[in-house]
């Protein structure tokens, strides 16, 4: 039923003991997400070995500092069955000495892989978001995007929204001082955002301060539920709508 549309299996030691987890937790799919060529490597064969396990290919803005420009290898990844987006992708200004330049490139050339492919991408967006959103408005992308970890607010939201972008929720939406995130959740539509554990990281409650998981999904998911009143299945359905239309799976 549930669709984890952002986890990094390439960190997890025991994928077996995850699904079985997973499975008893409604969990059905995961999108396994990139950050470098290593992951992108692994991560395709993840999911070439596993037939609910799906990948993306792509450099984080983080770990693009001593790459050569040269993208082919991610095109050339990107092409796999199995792989169904790029990403994840974007801008990060968070840290100091960041390349913003650099990172504009990046983000540019991966992008249009992801139109040459006819895939998704996914964008990682930190301390960036005016940046990020000026820019995909004169990139004008021809393939479809979602901002993931989305922790901005709602005016930001509609941003994203009015340039056919989606949002993606993570398990922040469950902390408890998340009130303005909430408030988002309730003033957007749902066909517009799909639900993401971001694992091993951002544990949602009841689950926080341990190391996360895809089987976790099922607490965001509930969460949203009551945030939009509605039963969980019925929000659990829609949601994975979004998933599959993105994803093309």
């Amino acid at each position: 039923m549930l669709i984890d549309t952002h986890s990094h299996l390439d960190l997890e030691e025991d994928i077996l003991g995850l699904l079985e987890k997973c499975k008893q937790n409604l969990v059905t799919e995961i999108i396994s997400i990139s950050t470098d060529l290593e992951s992108s490597k692994k991560n395709i064969e993840i999911s070439s070995n596993f037939k609910n396990i799906f990948s993306s290919v792509g450099f984080h803005p983080a770990s693009i500092k001593n790459v050569s420009k040269n993208l082919d290898c991610i095109e050339k990844l990107g092409i796999s069955e199995n792989c169904k987006a790029i990403g994840e992708i974007g801008l990060d200004f968070f840290y100091e000495g960041y390349n913003k330049d650099l990172q504009f490139e990046f983000f540019s050339n991966q992008i249009d892989i992801s139109e040459k492919l006819n895939k998704p991408f996914v964008v990682h967006c930190r301390q960036a978001y005016s940046d990020a959103i000026d820019f995909l408005k004169r990139k004008n992308p021809k393939v479809q995007f979602v901002f993931h970890c989305f922790t901005e607010d709602y005016d930001t939201a509609k941003k994203v929204l009015d340039l056919g972008g989606l949002v993606s929720f993570t398990g922040i939406v469950t902390f408890k001082k998340s009130y303005d995130l909430r408030e988002v959740i309730k003033k957007i539509p749902i066909d517009t955002f799909m639900i993401e554990t971001d694992s091993p990281y951002l544990s949602p409650e009841p689950k926080r301060g341990r190391k996360n998981n895809s089987s976790n999904l099922i607490y965001i998911a509930q969460c949203i539920a009551n945030i939009i009143n509605k039963p969980f299945e019925e929000t659990a359905e829609q949601i994975r709508l979004n998933s599959v239309k993105f994803f093309n799976i």
